[in-house]
């Protein structure tokens, strides 16, 4: 993946204010899984995702399905593991709430009280970050730290607990402390190693596991994967349906690097209105829920949680290299969808939160993508060369298996899919090549984008 990493796509769920209510029941013939086979086939019949989970919780009822492949031809269950991304600072939030409830730091605790000796985090003449700023993303920090490579094979890899403080402390400030929400993935990190210092944990898997997985029973859920749970870890890929190695979110664990399965993704959703017996995580909980702070679009945000504008339904989304996670959980009428996914792409989002409001009683109908028409692998072969612009921007078409792949000087390769005999579009962007001809041959092409058309000449082929 070649975009800012642990995407949050930022769906809002701004729809949701007007097109749910909390009231609303789900009609009693409904077939769950009917359902779930009505929003979910057409992202992998469409080759929009390589593989899914979705799961959906409806009052006492429970449904969950596997589309599409996780490991070579084996398709994803409930037990197959996925980077869930950024749905970790909802566990991260989690943590926070936990700590005080437990007396260890306050919301309003300034982060620099718990740094270590010699390391000071940024701050103006006005302001300094508080851990609810980290939690909210008002600290003023960076997404990432300055000069890191977003666009690196594996990211974060580098990054040890040392480094993560060197960053956050050398970076400068976006805005004032506490004034103006801007996503952080590197306040999110700083939070949970805070957390982690506090409790004098080991890890912050170890903080996790002992305060929040454990007593959940979520023993599918991990930073580090066992053997085991390695074994079960499906094949990324990106948009274009390309395998990804699987992240090392090394000290952005907090902001990241949790990976689950479906199974453990449910019990972490119900445990939102059926409490464990755990006290303070019951608590802890309830408070990371809690509106903390307005967010963008009207919206608002708790500890890690995105609260839509009906004031009920909490979200968090995911993105790493080769993954993309979303879950929606409402307290109120007690509902919850998730969906893992082992393709890096936002249309999941829209796919859950349309999902949501169908459970909720809202007339929506499943998105349609795009569907490929099935062609021969060789038939391909005549559109592959070299297509000119003009001197020096050329579009380089060439297969990989059944399909073709156009990259233009200067940008990476992209998947084009064929709409009929020789007209092709893309799945990353909104763009539509057609392929001209002169009696039998290949000619050039015409490519539209964003309503322009221009000309591509191909060049001689070289033998």
């Amino acid at each position: 993946m070649r975009r800012i990493a642990l995407v949050v796509s930022f769906v809002f769920t701004a729809a949701l204010a007007a097109q749910t209510d909390a009231r609303a029941q789900a009609p009693a013939t409904a077939e769950l899984t009917a359902l779930l086979d009505a929003f979910c086939k057409p992202l992998v019949e469409a080759e929009v995702v390589s593989g899914l989970v979705v799961g959906v919780i409806d009052g006492e009822r429970t449904e969950w399905r596997g589309y599409g492949k996780a490991r070579g031809d084996a398709a994803p269950d409930a037990d197959t593991m996925f980077e869930s991304g950024s749905i970790s600072k909802v566990f991260t939030g989690v943590l926070l709430a936990q700590a005080v409830v437990s007396g260890e730091v306050a919301l309003d605790d300034l982060a620099q009280k718990h740094m270590p000796q010699g390391k000071t985090l940024p701050k103006t003449d006005a302001n300094q970050i508080r851990l609810l700023d980290l939690a909210t993303h008002r600290s003023g920090l960076p997404r990432l730290p300055d000069g890191m490579d977003p666009g690196a094979e594996d990211p974060y890899a580098k990054f040890t607990r040392e480094s993560l403080y060197d960053g956050a402390c050398g970076s400068m400030l976006r805005n004032e402390p506490g004034s103006t929400y801007e996503y952080s993935n590197l306040g999110a990190a700083m939070l949970g190693q805070i957390l982690v210092d506090r409790a004098g944990a080991s890890s912050y898997e170890q903080l996790l596991r002992d305060r929040v997985l454990a007593p959940l029973l979520m023993n599918r859920t991990a930073v580090h994967l066992s053997a085991e749970l390695a074994a079960a870890l499906a094949n990324g890929s990106d948009a274009d349906l390309t395998v990804k190695q699987s992240w090392n979110l090394a000290a952005f664990g907090p902001a990241g690097g949790i990976r689950s399965c479906m199974g453990d993704m449910l019990k972490f959703a119900r445990a939102q209105w059926a409490p464990p017996a755990d006290e303070k995580l019951a608590k802890a909980l309830g408070i990371a829920r809690e509106r903390q702070q307005s967010g963008p679009g009207g919206a608002a945000i708790g500890l890690g949680w995105h609260i839509a504008r009906d004031g009920d339904t909490r979200w968090h989304n995911g993105e790493t290299g080769g993954f993309h996670s979303i879950l929606f959980l409402r307290t109120g009428d007690q509902r919850a969808v998730c969906i893992l996914a082992n393709t890096a792409t936002p249309a999941i989002d829209a796919v859950a939160e349309r999902m949501v409001q169908r459970l909720c009683g809202s007339k929506v109908e499943p998105l349609e993508f795009e569907k490929p028409i099935v062609v021969e692998p060789q038939s391909l072969d005549r559109f592959v060369g070299v297509y000119e612009l003009q001197e020096g921007i050329a579009v380089m078409v060439t297969r990989k298996d059944r399909c073709l792949w156009a990259q233009v000087t200067g940008q990476p390769a992209l998947r084009i899919l064929p709409r009929g005999p020789s007209e092709f579009f893309y799945r990353v962007v909104q763009a539509t090549i057609r392929f001209q001809q002169e009696g039998d041959a290949v000619s050039g092409l015409e490519l539209e984008q964003g309503g322009r058309r221009s000309t591509w000449k191909r060049l001689p082929q070289l033998r």
